[in-house]
């Protein structure tokens, strides 16, 4: 009943669906008689949904329809009706021949002509001639262009290739172009390409009228999409609200790297456009609309920044939505398959189905750099499952393919060098630094945030600083971290800070430092629950359970043999190591940061100087590195927080009220920077 193009969703679905075996045997008997099956197909037929033009047309009133089997199946609410289900629509549309259709439209016809509603009244009448008729092909083609305009694409669609089979000569190739058009911005590049050929060149047709010249550019966008071009859609080729999605879009996805701010400001100028109208009856809502096409553009670079600004959650939520009504899988050269991919794997570690579904959608050929994103999943779940040098491997693979493209898209993504130090295998850590180092020069004048210049200098610079601090060796781990905690935060990912912290945290315990390492794996936890990236998560909560990380005896623990392998973590194992972990850390009435001894804090070499005020016992005073920079009684604040304890409880520690602990918490957050109290007590163990 369906070919490979309608289940990709490139070519425009029956309406209604045709009533397979499944279909019935979930309807089951109706149990109508002939009154309640004519009332039943007008409303299948009809395209508004009021219901004095139900009963004017099937000839009955409202009492009788409530009263009647129809009225079973029928939702009759403030003058309105709908099925309650469309699969009896469906059944009742595939049990009525061809003679009993004809009927209803030919009533419906006349209705709508009572109603001084013509254009409609043509559409009834189309239907029910069951030779073409020259004479309506004009009005379809207005109708449809009108449907083109308010956005509702799918019926501009229907009505134009109904149009084109009334049509001859110049007003059939007018038709096909605007099918073409409405398909194309449906999303079924199928349908476009076959209506748009037939428009550009009719004499293949057998019709001696000339072609659209306007029809070529969406031929040319049709067929890049097709072949998988990532700017096959440009602002240009759109109007009205179209326009300023994509180009919204296509300025996010440039703004990614240098500057996610502005493209931050410029979504939210366009937040309020009117989204893409669902299917349904004809010029309901807004006068305009957004394409699928375009809000699919519009929707997969919002989910790009969200997750460029770390925020998983809001990254999947917006993805999530598009894939289930849009043409996901046509925006950016299929770009919004590799991010859908990725999310999966961050959030749950595995590929779910709409996922998987997306990927089959794909009605041509993805970009080469979508391509690229495929070998870093995989990748990805080599990280999970331990296996650093295949995932090293992998990566290495995905930036040679993808190149700059690949880093600007930020998707989340480990450090070849430290999977490669995690392995083992140090030489090959050291190249693969030495070539990262290399393209992570920095290029010609500052960086700035227009567009493509200069590559994608945060993400190399970030790169590049992980990469150190996974070599650094006990001298240097505390600089190392230093600028890599500082590249993270220039980023402003939460996700991304939370990996840095997960790299620190390795790079501590493969030193013997397992309580600064186990500090710092608390707050990679922490980042990775707030960022919803819950596959990292368990990662951390795994990492926890080993040895190098839990502290024993007097504060030390006996290195585990074959460095600091971590093993994919089961998601829902009860989480007791990150209770420990802060429980340890709170034994002493302590932060986690607050456990570091002196000679060994931060990675620091026996001897070196802590930098701070130290107590009695050796340890370092909580926030002591603020002093210069808050109030006594903010530092009051800031050092309870750290701890742990809550706005209420720190109140009461300090005997003043909650509002006021919200305001000297307020100003520690302007003073340091920092936005949340996860942040705040990774500043702090960092000292």
């Amino acid at each position: 009943m369906l070919d490979d193009e309608h289940l990709l969703g490139t070519a425009l679905m029956p309406d209604p669906l045709p009533a397979a075996r499944a279909v019935r045997e979930a309807v089951g008997p109706l149990g109508l008689d002939d009154d309640a099956r004519r009332v039943l197909l007008v409303a299948a037929v009809a395209v508004v949904d009021r219901t004095e033009v139900l009963l004017a047309a099937s000839g009955t009133d409202i009492d009788t329809l409530m009263a009647g089997p129809a009225g079973h199946h029928l939702h009759l609410v403030g003058g309105r009706f709908r099925f309650h289900h469309p699969r009896v629509r469906s059944v009742v549309h595939d049990d009525a021949d061809l003679a009993t259709r004809t009927a209803a439209h030919v009533a419906l016809a006349d209705v709508h002509r009572k109603a001084d509603e013509p254009l409609i009244a043509i559409w009834h009448t189309a239907l029910s001639t069951l030779a073409g008729d020259p004479l309506l092909a004009d009005g379809l083609v207005e109708l449809a262009e009108q449907h083109l305009a308010r956005g509702d694409v799918h019926r501009a669609h229907e009505v134009a290739r109904e149009a084109a089979s009334h049509g001859t000569g110049a007003v059939r190739a007018r038709a096909f172009a605007v099918a073409g058009r409405a398909a194309l911005w449906a999303g079924h590049v199928h349908d476009a390409v076959v209506h748009l050929r037939r428009a550009t060149h009719p004499a293949d047709t057998g019709s001696s009228a000339i072609g659209v010249p306007d029809a070529a550019r969406p031929l040319g966008i049709a067929l890049a999409l097709l072949d998988g071009r990532p700017d096959a859609v440009l602002p240009d080729d759109a109007s009205g609200v179209d326009r300023a999605a994509i180009a919204a879009a296509r300025t996010t996805i440039r703004l990614l790297d240098g500057a996610p701010g502005e493209a931050a400001t410029l979504l939210s100028e366009v937040a309020e456009l009117a989204p893409a109208r669902p299917a349904g009856r004809w010029f309901d809502g807004p006068d305009e609309a957004m394409s699928p096409l375009a809000e699919a553009h519009l929707r997969v670079a919002q989910s790009y920044l969200a997750l460029r600004l770390g925020d998983i959650t809001e990254a999947a939520s917006v993805l999530d939505d598009a894939v289930e009504r849009l043409p996901v899988a046509l925006a950016f050269g299929g770009l919004g398959i590799a991010l859908a991919r990725r999310l999966d794997l961050v959030r749950d570690g595995h590929l779910s189905r709409p996922t998987a579904a997306l990927e089959a959608a794909v009605p041509g050929q993805v970009a080469p750099v979508v391509r690229a994103a495929t070998l870093g999943d995989r990748a990805q779940t080599a990280v999970f499952d331990g296996r650093w040098v295949e995932a090293a491997t992998l990566l290495g693979l995905a930036a040679e393919r993808g190149g700059d493209d690949l880093h600007r898209l930020w998707l989340p993504t480990s450090d070849p060098v430290e999977l490669l130090v995690l392995a083992g295998q140090d030489r090959a850590a050291r190249r693969s630094y030495e070539r990262l180092r290399l393209r992570a020069l920095p290029p010609v004048g500052p960086e700035s945030g227009n567009g493509f210049s200069g590559g994608p200098v945060r993400r190399r610079r970030l790169d590049l600083a992980r990469a150190e601090l996974a070599l650094a060796d006990a001298s240097g781990v505390n600089r190392a971290r230093e600028r890599a905690v500082e590249a993270s935060l220039r980023v402003g990912s939460t996700f991304e800070r939370g990996l840095t912290e997960l790299v620190a945290a390795r790079a501590l315990a493969r030193l013997g430092l397992p309580v600064d390492a186990a500090a710092h794996l608390l707050g990679a936890h922490e980042l990775f629950e707030e960022s919803g990236a819950k596959a990292w998560e368990h990662v951390a909560e795994q990492a926890l359970r080993t040895p190098d990380f839990v502290p024993t005896g007097a504060g030390r623990a006996a290195p585990r043999a074959g460095g600091t392998a971590l093993r994919r973590a089961t998601p829902g194992e009860p989480d007791e190591t990150t209770t420990q972990a802060r429980s340890t850390s709170r034994s002493t009435g302590r932060s986690a940061g607050e456990t570091r001894t002196t000679g060994e804090t931060a990675g620091r070499a026996p001897g070196e100087s802590t930098g701070g005020a130290a107590s009695d016992t050796g340890q370092e005073e909580p926030c002591v590195q603020w002093n210069g920079l808050l109030t006594e009684r903010e530092l009051d604040v800031a050092r309870l927080v750290v701890q742990g304890r809550t706005n209420r409880q720190v109140a009461a520690n300090l005997y003043v009220s909650v509002r006021t602990v919200e305001v000297h918490l307020g100003r520690v957050f302007r003073k340091l920077g920092v936005r949340s109290r996860t942040e705040l007590a990774v500043l702090a163990l960092r000292g």
